[in-house]
């Protein structure tokens, strides 16, 4: 029988986030693994796969929730900087999170750990997903967490207005091909206005744009990426000459352009507000995170539940005529406080965990990082968009792979909102983002190297991708 843990959730995170030590003789004289996480699909599918663990070994596997956003990063902070004052022993974090948390040395490395353990390995995880969530230095081989939520973001859409003959019939004659899921931002924008009708309470296309945290910037960067622009070059610390590059601006000017076909107050919108617009039949198309499929499937919060269906983003035709789809890597890795009483049982609940048998059942409501699972055809089998996510985070991008990654995400998120809200052009504010960013760099003591970058396209630099003709989702 596992033990219970006396706090209430609201206390603790109150507790956590105000620095205090809310778990002092709060708990049972019992042993349990305290986890720090975000409520959602990830939060029900760790406790559903976790109930063999407590039976097997009488360890209680309780989770703290905190909201996603900044009280997160705050709360996990919080935990840190008191020393573990929260008595938290796993965690989940953001993977752009990690360089901050391992740099400080809050954080278990587990490289060693998984190389000397005889239930997991390495190989068992896609190295795509180490990388992304688990890795820093990057290309360094140092593993600081395991994937547990991975996420993109998708497109959602009525299926039902997109199936609609007569709609068919009038989007072809107005705009002179097939009304389908499209391939460009080029077509979302033709599909977003022939779907906008205030009149009937209809709208074409939804998007994050809030202030808080990363919503504006997760979703602005994929069309900043998809029109062959970047945030800067990793190698070299520019921010200047990538960021503030036409192909940049081409990408941003499309996402301020999609605000056209949005509800009244959309510019403001995070992603319940997106959400919330789409479950209440408002909005034909949304940008969303796959995270939210299963919410917006679900009849009891969805007005629009049986007519929703889904598919990767679209693409773009940058100035360089090449072709690209790429799109904001989301999700966390789990991985464990430098600070708990507990590191080594913890260790062990991660080795269980990530065994085959946890991760299939985990998997049926959250994707997992197991090669057999994700290559196994009855996943793709268990919920309606398995099969697009699948091939999803092959077209990933991420942010900045540093400890300073907040306060670049505030500097990018702040100038986004200037744009947003017409304060400054687009071209002003991508300017003034990458000026304000390679002074805190500077301030921070990287080396910034100057570098020729030709013709304004950034991603033939930094990355280069794309195709002379348009692809499909991970083709």
């Amino acid at each position: 029988m596992g033990c219970k843990v006396m706090a209430s959730t609201s206390t603790i995170i109150a507790g956590l986030v105000a620095g205090l030590l809310p778990l002092a003789g709060a708990a049972e004289p019992c042993k349990r693994l305290l986890v720090l996480m975000h409520p959602g699909p990830v939060t029900d599918a760790l406790q559903a796969a976790a109930k063999p663990y407590t039976e097997k070994t009488g360890i209680e596997i309780a989770l703290v929730t905190v909201p996603y956003g900044g009280q997160w990063h705050e709360a996990i902070a919080a935990e840190f900087a008191t020393r573990g004052a929260g008595g938290i022993d796993l965690l989940f974090w953001d993977s752009q999170m990690a360089p901050e948390f391992a740099s400080q040395r809050n954080i278990v490395p587990l490289h060693d750990r998984l190389a000397k353990s005889t239930k997991i390995k390495r190989a068992d995880f896609d190295e795509r997903y180490l990388r992304f969530y688990s890795e820093y230095p990057e290309g360094s081989g140092q593993l600081w967490a395991l994937p547990i939520n991975l996420d993109t973001l998708c497109l959602m859409y009525r299926k039902d207005l997109f199936e609609n003959p007569a709609e068919q019939a009038a989007f072809k004659k107005k705009y002179g091909y097939e009304l389908k899921v499209p391939d460009t931002y080029q077509q979302v924008r033709d599909i977003a206005e022939f779907f906008t009708r205030p009149q009937q309470g209809l709208y074409g296309w939804a998007q994050m744009a809030g202030r808080e945290y990363d919503f504006a910037s997760s979703a602005a960067n994929c069309f900043l990426w998809s029109y062959g622009g970047e945030l800067w070059n990793p190698q070299t610390k520019e921010v200047r000459g990538y960021l503030d590059a036409p192909a940049s601006a081409d990408g941003i000017k499309m996402y301020l352009k999609m605000f056209e076909y949005g509800p009244p107050g959309c510019t403001n919108w995070g992603w319940n507000e997106v959400n919330q617009a789409f479950q209440l039949g408002r909005v034909a198309m949304i940008q969303q995170w796959y995270f939210f499929c299963q919410m917006n499937t679900d009849p009891k919060v969805s007005a629009v539940a049986d007519r929703v269906s889904f598919a990767n983003l679209p693409g773009a035709h940058g100035r360089d005529g090449r072709f690209r789809r790429e799109y904001s890597l989301g999700g966390q890795g789990l991985g464990i406080s430098r600070y708990s009483k507990q590191i080594e049982e913890a260790w062990r609940f991660l080795e269980w965990f990530y065994t085959f048998e946890p991760q299939w059942e985990f998997a049926r409501l959250a994707p997992s990082a197991r090669r057999d699972v994700l290559e196994d055809p009855r996943w793709l089998q268990q919920r309606p968009w398995y099969p697009a996510f699948s091939v999803a985070l092959r077209n990933v991008n991420d942010y900045w792979v540093a400890p300073e990654y907040m306060s670049l995400l505030a500097i990018w998120q702040d100038e986004l909102g200037a744009m947003i809200t017409r304060h400054k052009t687009v071209e002003q504010g991508l300017v003034d983002a990458a000026q304000r960013q390679e002074a805190l760099l500077a301030a921070k003591g990287y080396h910034i190297q100057r570098t020729a970058n030709p013709g304004g396209i950034p991603d033939l630099v930094v990355t280069p991708v794309g195709r002379t003709q348009v692809y499909q989702k991970g083709d």
